[in-house]
């Protein structure tokens, strides 16, 4: 049976899931960095700001792409007994992983877009970004199967793993 795991749990994944992904941005970020210093375009920020968002954007779609397909798990999933499954079960296909990394965006996006349009510091903007985590996490409480509903667009669902 495919059992959603508690939200608090996946919550608990999640916060652990940020801060790898974290540390996978600000790598990107370095390396995007380096190699523009190379090509001496570090200082045009007209260069750096869309080379860097483009380039965090695939970075961190193709992490959750590939880790997600072929029934591999992020190391947080891993560790609090996660695994994303079709709503066959099966493990996702290349295309079913990149199609929920690329809707996993809907998280954070509706907030990007409001604080660049309100013009909002890194502060509130964080801010912003948090409260809609929370309210994006709280869509699965409407639902029967407690699913994301990210999950429930891109045909995919999480389920608890025994140990």
């Amino acid at each position: 049976m495919l059992i959603a795991p508690p939200l608090r749990r996946r919550l608990a994944c999640l916060v652990y899931e940020g801060l790898m992904l974290l540390g996978i941005a600000l790598f990107a970020a370095a390396l995007v960095v380096f190699v523009l210093h190379l090509l001496g375009a570090e200082q045009d920020p007209h260069v750096l700001r869309p080379i860097m968002q483009w380039s965090e954007f695939t970075v961190l779609t193709a992490y959750g792409t590939w880790f997600w397909s072929a029934g591999r798990q992020t190391l947080p999933m891993k560790t609090w007994r996660i695994r994303v499954v079709t709503t066959a079960g099966t493990t996702l296909s290349v295309g079913r992983a990149l199609w929920r990394a690329l809707l996993c965006w809907l998280w954070i996006l509706p907030a990007l877009a409001l604080s660049a349009a309100l013009h909002l510091g890194p502060r509130n903007m964080s801010l912003l970004i948090c409260a809609g985590v929370l309210l994006w996490a709280a869509t699965s409480l409407l639902r029967r199967d407690r699913q994301y509903l990210h999950d429930a667009l891109a045909g995919t669902r999480l389920i608890s793993v025994s140990s």
